[in-house]
């Protein structure tokens, strides 16, 4: 079995040719790697390989000065004048035992927030997968990440935030929605090669010039609250609908075996 690291993840997902395209520049983190990332990304974001809902993550980014700036999760940016320095706050901060380094991506904003994009993917009674809903996940006031529970973030529907966000042309909405769903079956079929599972969350970046992006694959118990939130309960219920489904599918196959 492989390890469900975000690292292994990258790099099972790094195979597939349809996949790759969507997914940042993204390497094992060594202080060594920090220079050549900041030297060619603006921003770059330092993540624990095993947690999730966006803990320990750190943002850094160069200012105008020549010195640095970072933030982990939340707050107030932090200060480094050197590289030398950056490295030395940042041997502090990184609690954990591994990090990935990636490509920071200039997120597209609600009212100065970035959002990303979640899809959620459902197996149904005949244990096909299915897209069940999507939305936005936009940023709380001074968070760098888009977990509504962690950020102080809230939900809208992904009309409404490309729309207010102006990273995609009115015409393109439905071409945009359509790619979503399209790469996040093909998500879904290549995973079917790491593991087993009934649910995939398929959280999408979209930039400020309406490019696409995969920052994650949550595959464990992707929040189906998540979509509760939204006024319109139509999501909610398809995935509790299909989780059900699939629920019993499983129980007649184990009672036949």
């Amino acid at each position: 079995m492989i390890s469900s690291s975000k690292w292994k993840l990258h790099q099972f997902f790094s195979k597939s040719p349809h996949i790759r395209p969507y997914l940042p520049p993204t390497s094992l983190y060594q202080p060594a790697h920090l220079d050549s990332y900041v030297a060619k990304y603006s921003t770059v974001y330092i993540k624990p390989t095993r947690t999730h809902m966006g803990k320990g993550i750190i943002r850094v980014w160069k200012t105008d000065d020549g010195g640095y700036q970072f933030v982990k999760e939340r707050g107030e940016p932090m200060h480094a004048m050197t590289l030398a320095d950056l490295k030395q706050q940042l041997t502090s901060l990184c609690t954990e035992k591994i990090y990935v380094i990636q490509k920071g991506l200039d997120l597209a904003e609600i009212d100065g927030r970035p959002f990303d994009i979640r899809v959620m993917m459902m197996r149904n009674g005949l244990g096909k997968w299915q897209y069940a809903g999507m939305l936005a996940k936009v940023a709380g006031s001074d968070s760098i990440i888009t977990n509504v529970a962690r950020g102080g973030g809230y939900v809208v529907t992904v009309p409404h935030a490309l729309k207010k966000s102006g990273a995609v042309e009115l015409a393109k909405l439905k071409s945009v929605i359509s790619d979503l769903i399209q790469i996040s079956h093909r998500v879904c079929a290549h995973f079917n090669k790491y593991r087993h599972s009934a649910q995939i969350g398929v959280d999408f970046a979209i930039d400020k010039a309406g490019s696409l992006s995969i920052i994650e694959v949550n595959y464990d118990f992707p929040s189906h609250g998540l979509f509760a939130k939204l006024k319109d309960k139509t999501y909610y219920h398809t995935i509790k609908r299909l989780h059900s489904q699939y629920k019993n599918r499983v129980k007649r196959k184990q009672r036949k075996a």
